[in-house]
């Protein structure tokens, strides 16, 4: 049983607005606001949800966070438990702000920067984590997020891509007050997973040898050790 920690190789913002509709803002396939590949500041908008109305008219604006790993270390020969999003927000981030964690399919293999282009890139009906009352940290403290069995079963591809955004924005309801929310982190702390992995190996110990360990005993495997001493 080990308890790794894997950085985000890529890791990035995109923000779009409209003046026309929220839908067309969540829904929207392009960034039309700006795109951010591995931002370095300590008190960046990963986040967001902006509404504002007046006189001369309405605009939506939603950012997302996309955050990409690459576990393909991990991707057989472990059981993966308490599987969590460690990242560095600031207190600087609005209080009460929900979030969701939803499937990403931006950012390749882990290996590819994000583009303007990659705002639709999201997979609504894949929840990783977070709910209506899992809020935003407002705190300087680093923080974890836990990720659900959906997420640790994205394990078994090689790559677990995620994107943070508003759980409206997942939920689909638009803003009915004029607010403006913001989840900001410190970036010089590296987004990152932890979690506990467990090898599959034989289930028993032999002779005090960890059943992740069978295999190097005089070369049997695992799947002929009923075979060793009869």
């Amino acid at each position: 049983l080990i308890m790794p920690t894997i950085n985000a190789s890529k890791y990035g913002i995109l923000g779009n607005s409209s003046v026309n509709s929220f839908s067309q803002c969540r829904n929207s396939s392009n960034a039309n606001d700006f795109t951010s590949n591995q931002p370095t500041s300590s008190n960046a908008i990963s986040v967001r949800m902006r509404y504002v109305s007046g006189g001369k008219g309405s605009e939506w604006q939603l950012y997302r966070a996309f955050f990409a790993f690459d576990v393909t270390s991990y991707q057989t020969g472990y059981t993966i438990s308490n599987l969590r999003l460690r990242l560095d927000p600031t207190a600087t981030s609005s209080s009460n702000f929900p979030i969701a964690i939803v499937k990403s399919t931006a950012q390749g293999n882990a290996d590819t920067n994000l583009s303007s282009s990659d705002f639709g890139d999201v997979d609504f009906s894949t929840l990783y984590g977070g709910s209506s009352t899992t809020y935003w940290p407002d705190t300087n403290n680093i923080s974890d997020i836990t990720l659900n069995s959906t997420a640790i079963s994205a394990f078994s591809t090689g790559y677990l891509k995620l994107a943070v955004m508003w759980y409206n924005d997942y939920n689909n309801q638009q803003p009915l007050l004029v607010q403006t929310m913001n989840g900001y982190q410190n970036f010089s702390y590296v987004p990152r997973l932890e979690f506990t992995a467990t090898a599959t190996g034989y289930s028993n110990n032999v002779i005090g040898v960890d059943g992740g360990d069978i295999d190097n005993i005089i070369g049997v495997d695992a799947a002929d050790i009923d075979n060793v001493s009869g």
